[in-house]
């Protein structure tokens, strides 16, 4: 009755966290966000504690990568506001190339394109609508800029506040756990944020570099929009199982501005060096591993349904967690190797046993001696078929 309750509580219990997790779900992510980014800043925390202290190391940490992180922003926008007016330009001029294709075909589809409004029209549809709707839509970005922004500083502090109170962290969740099973616990956790960090790391590491050597291979190229291209790849990457083809289809488009062979020779560029530092460099150097892609489908499906883009690009994090939660638990401790005995040494033992019962008193000798006479029998019938095959 007693294990019947227990069963039931855990159920009831594993019930509730789960509702409470998709009640709050916008606070878990950011949470779940915040411990993430404490895990891949954890190699250089402790690099730098033994030298200045676990506060110092916190503070320089944090404050000189969101120092690299304005940097890097920083060269970006200025590349990619000085590309998009071109962009839209050239986008303008290859839909109305579109549409003079399609306006003297007969086919069915280009017919078809050969129908749409030219570019001036919706430009002027654009800019010709109400003031008070291009107001909204103006003041709804503006909000969504300034809730984005004040979720990455929540997700900076509680992530900051996780590298500096981390044992007490642990000490609060292991307090849930029974003592006897708080080391193992405690190895399963460490091992699961070492696995996270290390793949924050390295999927960090790896669209940055990206965009860094398309960029610059771009230019050398003289594509003409460089920027935009290698931006769109190193961010597309991340996206499980499409992000390399749709990397790949953004520089074709960017490089056929130059002609067919100009958008393909893109394309390879940009799938070999993708590929190249995602297969090759991440795992060597940053010790990075991917996750397996059954598990990564269903997390995609499920994630994808509750937080959006931001669940499909955490579900390959999500993944490495879960499978290094399994494979540390699955572990079995070795246990002390007994060293293997023979028949005769058995036999040898149990007629030391026969001459030790001698000391003792009636009523147990007489109970051992049963014992010992069912492991003479025992040790006969095993001796048995080992004369039958020497003779």
């Amino acid at each position: 009755m007693k294990r019947i309750a227990l069963i039931a509580a855990i159920s009831l219990a594993t019930l509730t966290v789960a509702a409470l997790l998709w009640r709050f779900r916008g606070a878990a992510i950011l949470f779940a966000l915040s411990v993430v980014l404490a895990a891949g800043v954890r190699p250089a925390i402790d690099g730098l504690e033994a030298r200045v202290g676990r506060s110092v190391a916190v503070a320089l940490t944090y404050i000189f990568g969101l120092a690299l992180f304005g940097v890097f922003l920083y060269l970006v926008s200025r590349g990619v506001l000085r590309e998009l007016d071109q962009a839209a330009d050239r986008l303008s001029s290859a839909y109305d190339r579109l549409r003079l294709y399609g306006s003297t075909s007969r086919t069915f589809p280009t017919l078809l394109f050969g129908r749409l409004p030219p570019a001036a029209a919706l430009y002027h549809a654009i800019g010709g609508a109400r003031p008070t709707l291009l107001l909204d839509q103006a003041l709804g970005a503006t909000r969504n800029t300034i809730d984005v922004a004040a979720r990455i500083i929540v997700v900076v502090a509680l992530s900051a506040y996780w590298s500096t109170s981390r044992e007490a962290f642990e000490r609060l969740w292991l307090s849930l756990v029974p003592a006897p099973q708080r080391p193992r616990a405690r190895d399963v956790w460490r091992a699961i944020e070492g696995a996270v960090g290390s793949h924050v790391r390295g999927e960090i590491s790896v669209s940055v570099l990206s965009i860094l050597a398309l960029a610059v291979t771009f230019r050398l190229a003289h594509l003409p929009m460089p920027m935009l291209p290698a931006l769109a790849a190193g961010l597309l990457r991340l996206v499980p199982f499409f992000g390399v083809p749709s990397a790949a289809g953004v520089a074709f488009l960017a490089g056929s501005t130059m002609g067919i062979p100009g958008g393909i020779a893109t394309a390879v560029v940009t799938v070999v060096i993708v590929v190249f530092l995602d297969r090759i460099f991440a795992p060597r150097l940053l010790s990075a591993r991917r996750p397996g892609p059954t598990l990564t489908v269903f997390l995609i499906v499920a994630l994808v349904d509750a937080y959006g883009l931001i669940g499909l690009l955490f579900a390959s994090t999500l993944a490495i967690a879960v499978e290094s939660c399994i494979a540390r638990m699955i572990v079995t401790h070795p246990q002390n190797a007994r060293p293997a005995q023979t028949l005769s040494a058995l036999r040898e033992r149990i007629a030391a046993s026969r001459r030790r019962l001698l000391l003792l008193p009636e009523p147990n000798a007489i109970q051992l001696a049963g014992v010992l006479a069912r492991l003479d029998a025992l040790a006969a019938d095993a001796d048995r078929p080992a004369r039958s095959e020497l003779g």
